[in-house]
């Protein structure tokens, strides 16, 4: 029997954004089953209305208060039945109607859905381009120079059991610590191909690049797991990342006056 694949989707004030990705999933071509599941934060009537009408209608639904993105999607984990998780937000969208098939295809060659994880390719709107962090390696992740597509990614539910859910006290980027955890346990697959097509103009894609380098430390220190040879070699890199970022901004400043003084 084909695994069942429990879409999950966290919504907020994006009534057109959540359309698009519902008509993304209901396209999708699937020979097993695919539970769709809405969390919304409370973004009013023209949300419920449209959750309440939609047909066919939704595994789950809610509109309502949450405590933010990640609290919402551990709410979506909790009503999920399936044996994969697939987050989509609002907004984001499969890239073709056949990706969940693909991925289960994948894992069907690879053990257990249920036990597994893994990853495919996103299309990026705004910077035009594909980001494609294949193959996966821990060290160029832990580094921050490898960023796995949150929405393109798929989780086993025992895997998610097994790791726990999203860490509210992480902040935006406690997506990218969920995907380290599921690293830790266990190497994932990885397909060559487009999966997600994902909005960069969202608060997690346009971030101060002192604030990533910030969550890269508190990554390290959680989990005491280093890029490169220990905890000492690491900081040092790192503070070297930072200070060539804000020697780099000096002088785009500087160059930045200067054009503005000889015109």
């Amino acid at each position: 029997m084909a695994p069942t694949v429990s879409v999950i989707t966290i919504s907020f004030k994006d009534l057109d954004g959540l359309k698009r990705t519902v008509d993304s999933v209901r396209a999708q071509r699937y020979a097993g089953r695919i539970e769709h599941i809405v969390i919304d934060g409370g973004s009013g009537d023209d949300v419920v209305e449209y959750l309440s009408e939609c047909q066919p209608g939704f595994a789950y639904w809610q509109s309502e208060p949450d405590g933010g993105r990640y609290d919402a999607m551990n709410q979506g984990i909790a009503h999920a039945s399936g044996d994969l998780l697939w987050f989509m937000h609002s907004g984001d969208r499969f890239s073709e109607p056949d990706v969940v098939a693909q991925a289960v295809e994948a894992i069907s060659r690879d053990g257990a859905a249920r036990e597994t994880w893994g990853f495919g390719m996103d299309y990026l709107i705004g910077l035009d381009r594909v980001r494609a962090p294949i193959p996966f390696r821990l060290r160029k992740f832990l580094a921050g120079s490898q960023v796995v597509p949150h929405q393109a990614s798929f989780f086993g539910a025992s895997l998610v059991d097994k790791i726990g859910g999203y860490d509210l006290d992480f902040g935006i980027a406690a997506d990218q610590e969920f995907i380290l955890r599921a690293a830790l346990a266990r190497e994932p697959i990885t397909i060559r191909r487009v999966f997600c097509v994902f909005d960069t103009t969202g608060v997690g894609s346009n971030r101060h690049p002192d604030e990533v380098f910030g969550d890269l430390r508190r990554m390290w220190e959680l989990h005491g797991r280093y890029p490169l040879r220990g905890r000492r070699m690491s900081l040092a890199y790192l503070r070297g990342r930072e200070f060539y970022h804000h020697y780099l901004k000096f002088w785009e400043g500087v160059f930045g006056r200067l054009s503005k003084k000889s015109t």
